[in-house]
């Protein structure tokens, strides 16, 4: 299909503007504070999830870029990192079991009773575990 008045609505604008500048503007030191806070690049630098300061980077990737922190169920994650990132030497699911139990439980829309036998479970002797094996 053919339509004869798109011919005349032709418009003539430059798609590239072309700038010049002098050879001595070129290699005269940049002033702009823009460019030079631009070029501070430990600023921007992405971090892990510890600070350089040492506290925790709760928008860190790790942590999905904070959206774990802010779930429905985020204090008890906030509970549980914590609890993780604290000075002891113990594995972390051997010292957080509890805050592990409340985050999941909360994940997975769990009862209060299905939560307590989870946090017996976990809590208990590894040999007095009762494990399935799949077959």
């Amino acid at each position: 299909m053919f339509f004869p008045f798109l011919r005349r609505l032709q418009c003539h604008v430059s798609k590239d503007e072309v700038l010049y500048i002098r050879r001595d503007e070129f290699e005269e030191p940049i002033k702009s504070e823009w460019v030079l806070e631009m070029q501070n690049v430990e600023k921007y630098r992405p971090n892990g999830p510890v600070l350089p300061d040492g506290s925790i980077n709760w928008q860190c990737a790790c942590m999905a870029g904070g959206s774990l922190v802010a779930h429905r169920c985020g204090n008890y994650f906030r509970e549980l990192y914590v609890c993780m990132k604290s000075d002891d030497t113990r594995d972390p699911s051997e010292k957080c079991p509890h805050q592990f139990v409340n985050w999941a439980a909360c994940m997975q829309n769990m009862s209060d009773e299905r939560r307590e036998q989870m946090r017996k479970a976990m809590t208990e002797e590894a040999g007095d575990l009762k494990i399935s094996e799949k077959k």
